[in-house]
């Protein structure tokens, strides 16, 4: 997980929010189905500019494997008020989505990466994601399934492939570790993973 920022929302969104939130809330105390109110194209493509078509919570690349899913941090079953509520919505990919599904807590919320700062709660060592010293941390990573097996293996490959540019920065003449050095700062900026990625270059005091 990364710390982001919440963009402007979408005009569509400022326009309908409240109809729209009006017809769901309406639908729900009729025990009809449920319009799928949160679905406007223009939302979702605001959603996915925000995380750069990564999933807001283990920081995977969507776009080219699966159709990113727009979640809820506070679920619509239980909070249904905010089911178009701006700073309730992102976009995860379908494991996190599945793991959290109606799970949430007051008491012992999940990190989110818009009002939380990441790193304060968990610690990026290798290809884990620990929390030692946060319960909500902890918590989110249980629930998230932020070290499922596949995941860790898609982030070791990922970290193989920057400790082999970082073999090559030191290896470089000093004429030629300029080039490379933009090269891992361009893999830090735009890739997936980016706090494991920049935690391992921290350890090997790779400028960034």
């Amino acid at each position: 997980m990364r710390a982001l920022k919440k963009l402007p929302a979408p005009e569509v969104l400022v326009a309908n929010q409240q109809v729209w939130t009006e017809r769901y809330l309406a639908a729900k105390e009729a025990k009809a189905k449920l319009p799928n109110v949160w679905g406007h194209d223009q939302i979702r493509d605001a959603l996915e500019r925000e995380t750069d078509s990564r999933c807001a919570y283990c920081d995977s690349h969507m776009s080219q494997v699966t159709y990113a899913h727009i979640e809820h941090y506070k679920p619509r079953s239980t909070y249904p008020e905010l089911v178009v509520d701006w700073d309730n919505l992102t976009v995860a990919c379908p494991r996190c989505n599945s793991s959290k599904s109606d799970t949430f807590s007051e008491d012992l919320p999940f990190i989110t990466p818009f009002s939380d700062i990441p790193d304060d709660h968990f610690v990026f060592f290798g290809d884990l994601v620990l929390s030692p010293a946060s319960q909500r941390g902890e918590y989110t990573i249980q629930v998230l399934g932020l070290n499922h097996e596949d995941l860790v293996a898609a982030r070791r490959r990922r970290l193989q492939s920057i400790i082999q540019l970082a073999k090559a920065w030191f290896d470089a003449p000093e004429l030629l570790k300029p080039g490379v050095l933009g090269e891992i700062r361009r893999q830090l900026d735009e890739g997936e993973y980016v706090a494991s990625v920049r935690s391992l270059l921290q350890s090997l005091k790779i400028p960034l």
